[in-house]
């Protein structure tokens, strides 16, 4: 999730739903409750043979600063790469104490949290958080592992600055998002090198607090995993995490543009809006309209493309802290960045002033559902979802809830949402350098 998503392939939406009398898909159905006062919600899945758990603190990129940028992923990879006391009782870092039990642990960061996701087959997954309890109790920012840890970051950041998608994304999330969530996920390679052993001890002590944690937990049902789940938040100290108070910018009524330039194959234009929470009434209409514009140039394609690399698409990021809503449109696939912006525009303008017909509408829905499930195929996804669609306040965390508000939604909702959301933007420009580098 996250920008992270930005990179992978992107599977066309499944179609199967349009057909006369389908049943809409469903997913097994979830369960709140808290486990030693920690939010927890659970979706067991009996077809599956592995479990997963999500385990979030509230350790994300609303709590950086300039001067920290990057430190929340930073203390996470640190965090990974902790030495803990293992079978045997050798130690041995806590991402390879994990996989010698069968297991593996992954983690990522949004603007309000970061996670860390936890997954083998369900008699292990206890012993699993039990370490992940072990790195929390006693994180290793030391020379050795922080400067691997630099290392990996500064790589993944390297790495984005080369995708042009994410860098439009950045830039616009720059224009728009308070000060933290702004920042790039990884950081940058200046940040990084800035951010010693103190910095991650304090940034540690200040967001990794019992009271702010919560988790989640998808596929085969795991006995022991409540227990498990409340010993690993005695690791941490008691205490919660307050959010900053930075209301988003108000985007301009006259559209702003910023430009940069970096080592792509020709421009590339992102648009960013506004855009509901998941718990607002305009979330399955933002969703349709997510879509809308994404085949709004659609090419038919023997092979799965990579999202930077089709020639128009859009990306509804709903885990955003408000909120938004990117649109782009690709240089390098023969399309003209100029035409394509131009339509776009009057695509918002048209969806704000005319309604769709009922058998547009249907064909829309079809495909938003088939694009949803699509999307959410692994246990990983599952489990980060629920956790964030449970702390937005939606009941149980359901993803049929996701499902329901698409199929609810109607002409008028997404007429309404378009008018709301769809009329203010911010264009952010990615042209290729005139003198390519390797930097």
């Amino acid at each position: 999730m996250t920008l992270g998503r930005i990179g992978v392939a992107a599977t066309l939406p499944v179609l199967i739903w349009a057909l006369a009398g389908a049943a809409m898909p469903t997913y097994p159905p979830t369960a709140q409750s808290r486990a030693s006062g920690v939010p927890f919600v659970r979706e067991v899945d009996r077809g599956a043979s592995l479990a997963g758990l999500s385990v979030f603190v509230a350790a994300g990129l609303e709590q950086q600063t300039v001067a920290t940028s990057g430190i929340a992923a930073l203390v996470a990879e640190c965090l990974v790469r902790t030495p803990v006391e293992a079978a045997g009782g050798q130690r041995e870092p806590l991402r390879d104490a994990i996989a010698a039990l069968g297991g593996n642990v992954s983690y990522a960061v949004d603007d309000r949290t970061a996670h860390f996701y936890l997954e083998s087959r369900p008699a292990e997954l206890p012993a699993l958080a039990a370490l992940l309890a072990k790195a929390f109790a006693q994180p290793n920012f030391s020379g050795p592992i922080l400067s691997a840890a630099r290392a990996t970051l500064t790589q993944r950041s390297n790495e984005g600055e080369k995708n042009p998608l994410r860098v439009g994304v950045q830039m616009f999330k720059e224009s728009y998002l308070p000060a933290g969530s702004a920042f790039p996920d990884f950081g940058t390679s200046a940040s990084l090198s800035q951010l010693g052993p103190q910095a991650l001890a304090d940034f540690f002590a200040r967001t990794y607090r019992r009271g702010s944690i919560s988790a989640s937990a998808v596929g085969a049902a795991t006995p022991g995993l409540a227990g498990a789940l409340a010993a690993l938040t005695q690791a941490l100290p008691a205490g919660s995490v307050t959010a900053p108070d930075r209301p988003a910018r108000v985007l301009p009524a006259n559209p702003k543009r910023v430009v940069v330039r970096r080592d792509v194959q020709g421009p590339f234009v992102v648009l960013g809006f506004a855009a509901p929470a998941p718990k607002d009434a305009d979330f399955g209409a933002m969703l349709v309209l997510e879509t809308l514009l994404s085949s709004a140039f659609e090419r038919t394609s023997a092979t799965t493309l990579n999202l930077a690399e089709k020639p128009v698409g859009a990306l509804y990021l709903y885990e955003t802290t408000p909120a938004s809503l990117v649109v782009y449109v690709n240089g390098s696939s023969g399309l003209d960045p100029t035409g394509g912006l131009r339509e776009i525009g009057l695509v918002a303008k048209s969806l704000a002033s005319k309604r769709i017909a009922p058998d547009e509408l249907r064909k829309l829905k079809a495909q938003t559902i088939g694009a949803f499930v699509t999307g959410v195929t692994t246990l990983a996804d599952r489990s980060y979802l629920i956790g964030l669609f449970a702390a937005d306040g939606i009941p149980n965390g359901s993803l049929d809830r996701a499902l329901d508000a698409i199929d609810g939604t109607t002409a008028a909702d997404i007429e309404r949402a378009a008018k709301r959301y769809l009329q203010k933007y911010v264009v952010a420009i990615v042209l290729p350098r005139d003198n390519p580098t390797s930097h």
